[in-house]
């Protein structure tokens, strides 16, 4: 469970999953040869959001996605050079 900002782990060869419950930014590790999976569900009432390093993107997308609603997730995967969702 993560309640408080947080970088997300890097280890090569590990999937990543943050149970959030308070109003907490998780920030992915660079997308550039990271082959781990990172699903992030929301199980509180607070906002939850997905940041990326550098000027890398999530869909397209250089903004932190955010969570709004609760139980719902999102899991993410590297392309290479930045996120997908999927």
């Amino acid at each position: 469970p993560v309640s408080v900002n947080t970088p997300a782990g890097s280890a090569s060869g590990t999937d990543y999953i943050y149970l959030v419950s308070g109003t907490t930014t998780i920030t992915l590790p660079t997308a550039v040869g990271n082959t781990n999976l990172y699903t992030i569900k929301r199980v509180g009432t607070n906002t939850v959001s997905i940041a990326t390093t550098s000027s890398q993107t999530i869909d397209g997308s250089s903004s932190p996605i955010t969570i709004n609603v609760q139980y719902v997730s999102i899991t993410v995967v590297s392309n290479g050079a930045n996120w997908n969702i999927i």
